[in-house]
């Protein structure tokens, strides 16, 4: 997922969207985990949706298995998923992840995902990410 920097969204289900390192884990997760334009079923079956601010994971989120749909007043669908915050980080020159608790396959992908740059396919606020199995994509196995 693309996203911009965090600012507030008075008036919503969350108080910001976007991202931000000094945000409290709580309202990061908040911030990120919708409402988005996309193809859910394809989202939750990856049950990955790495966060990138300028190209660069910033955030991960993971446990993607359901997902609230809305129509906006535009007439545009919208989805929202269950997730988990596995990790974030505070600084690009060091990517730390900033989550320590959490499934040790939650954390796993963090750790490979966090502070790289991702190539993507598509438009606006989703793009989607394909690694081969015969190419593993910065540390990650083909899954």
């Amino acid at each position: 997922m693309r996203v911009d920097a965090a600012k507030p969204v008075p008036n919503e289900d969350r108080p910001f969207i976007g991202f931000h390192a000094e945000l409290t884990p709580e309202d990061l997760l908040e911030a990120l985990r919708g409402w988005w334009v996309g193809r859910p079923e394809k989202i939750a079956q990856a049950g990955i949706l790495p966060v990138t601010l300028g190209g660069f994971v910033v955030a991960v989120l993971t446990g993607l298995s359901s997902w609230d749909t809305k129509l906006t007043d535009n007439g545009r669908i919208r989805h929202r998923f269950d997730a988990r915050l596995a990790g974030y980080i505070s600084d690009l020159s060091t990517p730390i992840n900033m989550i320590t608790i959490g499934t040790a396959d939650d954390l796993r992908i963090a750790e490979l995902l966090l502070g790289k740059r991702l190539t993507s396919t598509a438009g606006g606020p989703i793009a989607y990410v394909t690694v081969a199995a015969h190419q593993p994509a910065s540390g990650m196995s083909g899954h």
